[in-house]
């Protein structure tokens, strides 16, 4: 079981990485589409459409490190109130974060199988199909859910080391 953890945990490093680099490559295309536009008067076609292809991506890419990570929302205030049942509050909204996610997961599964079948491509200037970038929805919301259960079934404190 450690070892497809740390494969998990690998996996979505690697997507952190990717979705990070995305986000670059959104800055370094809108400093280019400004530049093309302003300066040299001919703007491009293809900006507009790789920006929103690649904000998908770095949104659904970066999602489970973070959840990893306990970078997602999260309001506390019903668990801090009620310390008696924090732990149960806390167990139980991760639980059914996973719930959502992993749901939400499947239906988007079936939705790339569907798009896959059919060879639907965006409506965009530039056309790829679009089971490739529903994928990533895909992927941010299994294993976002997944790391919501072992956040569930975890410590919820940080282990103190007595060194």
């Amino acid at each position: 079981m450690a070892l497809i953890l740390k494969l998990q945990d690998s996996l979505s490093k690697l997507g952190f990485v990717l979705g990070s680099t995305a986000l670059g490559l959104i800055v370094a295309i809108y400093a280019f589409e400004v530049m093309s536009r302003y300066v040299f008067g001919a703007p491009t076609l293809w900006a507009s459409d790789f920006v929103s292809f690649l904000l998908l991506i770095s949104v659904f890419a970066t999602a489970p490190w973070l959840t990893r990570e306990g970078g997602h929302v999260a309001v506390t205030i019903v668990p801090d109130l009620l310390p008696r049942w924090r732990e149960l509050l806390l167990r139980g909204g991760f639980f059914i974060a996973a719930a959502v996610c992993l749901w939400a997961g499947w239906i988007c599964l079936g939705e790339n199988i569907h798009l896959y079948n059919r060879g639907t491509s965006t409506l965009t200037t530039i056309r790829i199909p679009k089971w490739i970038l529903s994928a990533f929805i895909t992927y941010g919301l299994v294993n976002s859910g997944l790391y919501f259960l072992r956040l569930g079934f975890g410590r919820l404190e940080p282990e103190v080391s007595h060194a």
